[in-house]
């Protein structure tokens, strides 16, 4: 056939591998995410739904215990009130949950901060998984940016570190 002769043929090979390599990139992204990450995506996704329908209780249940009693829980629901403003902020009357997409590019482990190896000193792990967005806003402006979710490990259980999403 005279379509892969001669240069085509090199280029038309060329965009089969080029496609061929992006694809397993992503996939290899993917398959070299830490299985904690998979395993705590799912209530980070739960606790962003819970700071949208504003279930500051359930919220709680996902703090550290030294956070949930400190101060009778005014710190925690102080801090989750924050985070409730801020989705109310950013979504601007959108269904923001509906626009984020999980980015395991920046997601993994990372280091603990002095803050949180100073309140919680037990830390073990930490790990960041982080959501992009990008919609219209009512006003006609595009928005643009992204959350992240932060839980650490204190002996042996998952917590959520006090910034929460948004």
């Amino acid at each position: 056939m005279t379509f892969f002769k001669g240069k085509r043929f090199i280029y038309c090979h060329l965009a089969a591998v080029c496609s061929l390599i992006i694809g397993a990139s992503a996939i290899a992204t993917e398959a070299s995410l830490p299985k904690e990450v998979d395993e705590l995506k799912p209530r980070c996704d739960q606790v962003m739904r819970d700071i949208r329908d504003e279930k500051i209780d359930e919220i709680i249940k996902g703090y550290h215990p030294m956070m949930q009693q400190w101060q009778d829980g005014k710190r925690a629901k102080k801090l989750i009130k924050l985070s409730l403003g801020g989705y109310k902020r950013t979504a601007d009357g959108v269904e923001l949950l509906d626009f984020l997409v999980f980015t395991p590019e920046k997601s993994g482990f990372i280091e603990p901060s002095a803050n949180l190896k100073g309140n919680y000193p037990n830390t073990t792990r930490v790990v960041d998984i982080n959501y992009s967005y990008e919609f219209k806003m009512k006003n006609g402006q595009n928005s643009i940016g992204g959350v992240r979710c932060v839980l650490f490990e204190d002996d042996g259980q998952w917590y959520f570190y006090d910034d929460l999403p948004f």
